[in-house]
């Protein structure tokens, strides 16, 4: 894999480069059957592997200048893999299911070998892409249509569809116009259908004509967080293979990607020198855009999403949500996050409302300061962030700031929060839950005591048959879902039944007379069983902030005491750092009133809970912490 990988990157020739490309993509995937099937944990791809490197293990004369030539040092791995099985399986002593085990690796590398002879023919008569692509548009498409040009298309030329906080702004004409430019820079520059371009830039204009522009001349369109660490940053290079990266800056970039880094200056400067071109018809099922979920759970997963996500891509706000082509949409998270990409950016351009941006990475007082200076009438938050507003002071600001509508998701509201919130604006938050794979906000929970609902649009049911009460997960159709995900073969025949999405997020089904919606009820992992009887963690943060009111921000985690038995570990913020002492005790006496299975064992007041850079709680590092200081 860390050939293929190495051999996209240094290939000059995009066709080979996306060929080499899906390569890799299939050896991970049969890395990760391999690791599932023989329960074990397969060795990240070297980093330090070359191509040279790679010639000699395969025993193939290496010819820098010949395309041809990865094909045969590819064939020649894969081939020396069947023989090295082949040879195993040979030897004098083995156990009968331990040589079927050898034959049958052996068989898996011949059929590898087949594969790319195969695709080596179709490569030299020119007859066509990688034939194993699951992501591949069809040859044929009958219905075509290009993403950003119908996001763009049919909008009032002189409604402002930009607003920067630095005070630049863009009409719907002038956006059309500069991503055309921009579809049309990037083609010179190799980007085709297919190949991939980076958008890691803080929010701005320039963040938004890059993403367009890429999907507008038929690219890959992927929004980078523009702080990743450098290892996962990595990790996201070798996966994509990226044709083109925007980027402020080059330091955490290494060769060869490097040198297809385009700084943000030299980048608006060029498109402004470009023609502008039409825009690439695509099928269909072409992929547009990829987002990557938040990585909760591990490294962050590609979610591919298609061009025809954006037909119905502002239904659930306009139906759901209420927003008219004269709001201002202002989201506080960051736009390579799926939430805000999907109900600010692109939803709020196919409604023709103007999209508010603002580099600044959030807090309560920047956030206030934001919406103040844009005067937002839609603003799209965390319920984190909503929380410090309260506790700054600075909720009542909101509202006096013109924002009519409140919207939140990205992790579970408290009731008592909604509540607070309310008291001190006269706003209701509108509680959604969405996700990446689904882009828009599948459900929606608007304060009444019904629960989550359904979106306009889209589909509920859950997903196996459960006694009343209980939890289940969901099966959730919806008109903008994913194609599925990037080299996770495992994850995807997990997530992705029967054309739904089916999330690790639990709901119980409230009853008829509480209205008949949908409760969260935590990810599968949050409903953990101690002594015996299922402890909910994200009911018990809920509980046990109730019952000591200086808590700020609370989040439990499932680990094991020192002979191994699972107990319940409980961090909190204290609100007011003078108050803490106070606080502690009455969290203490709260958690001794619970019942014995639910009562936390440890009490770990914290400065501040782990969160991905999209706000969600780093549950994971919360365990890390508790075994540090255990």
């Amino acid at each position: 894999r860390a050939f293929y990988q190495r051999a996209a990157a240094d290939s000059r020739d995009p066709a080979l480069r996306a060929l080499f490309s899906r390569f890799a993509l299939m050896e991970g995937e049969h890395m990760e059957t391999l690791s599932r099937r023989h329960h074990i944990d397969a060795p990240a791809p070297s980093k330090a592997m070359r191509v040279e490197v790679a010639a000699v293990f395969a025993e193939i004369e290496n010819r820098p200048q010949d395309a041809d030539n990865l094909f045969r040092i590819a064939i020649g791995l894969e081939e020396r893999a069947m023989r090295f099985f082949e040879s195993r399986a040979e030897r004098p002593a083995l156990g009968d299911e331990t040589r079927r085990l050898f034959r049958e690796l052996a068989n898996e590398e011949r059929e590898h070998a087949a594969l790319l002879a195969t695709e080596f023919a179709r490569w030299r008569d020119g007859s066509g892409r990688f034939a194993g692509d699951p992501f591949a548009a069809p040859a044929r498409a009958e219905a075509t249509l290009n993403a950003a040009a119908l996001l763009l298309a049919g909008q009032d030329p002189q409604r402002l569809a930009l607003e920067a906080a630095d005070g630049e702004t863009l009409d719907y004409a002038a956006l059309r116009d500069r991503v055309a430019r921009a579809g049309a820079l990037l083609r010179e520059r190799g980007i085709g259908p297919g190949q991939r371009v980076a958008i890691k830039l803080a929010d701005g204009i320039d963040w938004v004509v890059a993403f367009l522009g890429a999907v507008w001349c038929g690219g890959i369109a992927v929004g980078v967080n523009p702080r990743v660490p450098v290892a996962d940053w990595q990790y996201i290079l070798d996966e994509a293979g990226f044709g083109v990266i925007v980027a402020e800056g080059v330091e955490d970039t290494p060769s060869p990607w490097r040198e297809r880094v385009l700084l943000r200056a030299d980048w608006r400067a060029a498109v402004a020198r470009s023609a502008p071109m039409a825009a690439q018809p695509m099928a269909e099922d072409a992929p547009a855009f990829w987002c990557h979920s938040s990585g909760t759970s591990g490294k962050p997963k590609a979610v591919v999403h298609a061009q025809r996500s954006v037909r119905r891509i502002e239904q659930v706000s306009r139906e759901g949500l209420g927003l008219v082509a004269g709001d201002r949409v202002f989201a506080s998270s960051k736009l390579f996050f799926a939430y805000p990409q999907t109900n600010s950016f692109l939803a709020g351009l196919k409604l023709g409302a103007t999209v508010l941006l603002d580099p600044q990475w959030p807090t309560a007082a920047s956030l206030a300061a934001s919406v103040a200076q844009l005067r937002p009438t839609v603003l799209l938050s965390v319920p984190s962030l909503y929380r410090n507003l309260l506790h700054a002071g600075l909720a009542p600001d909101i509202a006096r700031a013109g924002v009519r509508l409140c919207v939140a998701a990205g992790e579970a509201l408290p009731a008592s929060l909604r509540d607070e919130w309310k008291r001190q604006t006269g706003l209701t938050i509108l509680n959604g839950y969405g996700a990446s794979e689904t882009l828009v906000l599948v459900m929606l929970d608007r304060g009444d005591g019904h629960g989550f609902a359904p979106s306009p649009g889209v589909e509920v049911e859950p997903a196996q048959t459960v006694a009343a009460g209980l939890p289940t997960r969901l099966l959730i159709r919806a008109p903008t879902l994913a194609l599925g995900y990037l080299d996770r073969p495992q994850a995807q025949s997990d997530a992705f039944r029967d054309g739904a999405f089916c999330p690790a997020d639990l709901f119980v089904r409230e009853a008829p007379e509480a209205g008949g919606g949908w409760r969260f009820a935590g990810r599968e992992d949050s409903l953990v069983k101690i002594h015996g009887r299922w402890v909910n963690l994200v009911e018990l943060e809920e509980r046990l902030s109730l019952r000591a009111p200086g808590i700020a921000e609370a989040a439990a985690v499932c680990v094991p005491d020192g002979d191994g038995v699972d107990a319940v570990a409980f961090f909190y913020v204290a609100a007011d750092v003078a108050n803490a002492v106070t606080t502690g005790a009455a969290l203490q006496a709260g958690a001794e009133a619970l019942p014995p299975h639910q009562r936390p064992r440890w009490l770990h007041a914290v400065d501040s809970l782990p969160r991905t850079a999209t706000g969600k709680v780093l549950r994971r590092k919360l365990q890390e912490m508790h075994r540090a200081r255990e």
